[in-house]
């Protein structure tokens, strides 16, 4: 006996769970004409509760977002704290940078101070060319 091979891509396994589900979806839509009204009772909260048990829960820290947010007043209020975080950011940046600059031009000075080269060196033009063009080989 001759065995074929099968190369269906997922798209077209995916068709075909598709179909599948439609066709089971559908017989059991025609046999659940025939339930009782208790039975079908049943059926829906067995449904509600494995669709419950399978949605994924917020962890801690989605939880008590979740909780702040519901817990204000409104929408104003969520914008103004957003408003807040970001100017809070934006300062934060800018403090940042500052204190790098401030960093930098300190490293400067102890650099010039405990260099043996005179100041006026380091004010001269072709000087400062020269270290541009050193900087940038």
């Amino acid at each position: 006996m001759k065995q074929v091979a099968h190369n269906r891509t997922a798209a077209e396994e995916s068709l075909d769970e598709q179909a599948f589900g439609r066709r089971v979806a559908m017989h059991l839509g025609v046999a659940a004409h025939d339930l009782d009204d208790v039975i079908v009772q049943r059926l829906r909260v067995a449904r509600e509760r494995a669709l419950q048990a399978h949605r994924p829960q917020a962890g801690l820290l989605g939880r008590l977002a979740g909780s702040l947010a519901l817990g204000m007043a409104g929408a104003r209020v969520r914008q103004a704290c957003a408003l807040l975080a970001v100017i809070a950011l934006l300062y934060a940046g800018d403090y940042w940078t500052n204190w790098s600059q401030l960093i930098d031009l300190e490293e400067l000075d102890a650099a010039l101070l405990a260099d043996e080269l005179p100041i006026d060196a380091y004010l001269d033009a072709d000087f400062t060319r020269w270290l541009q063009q050193d900087s940038r080989s």
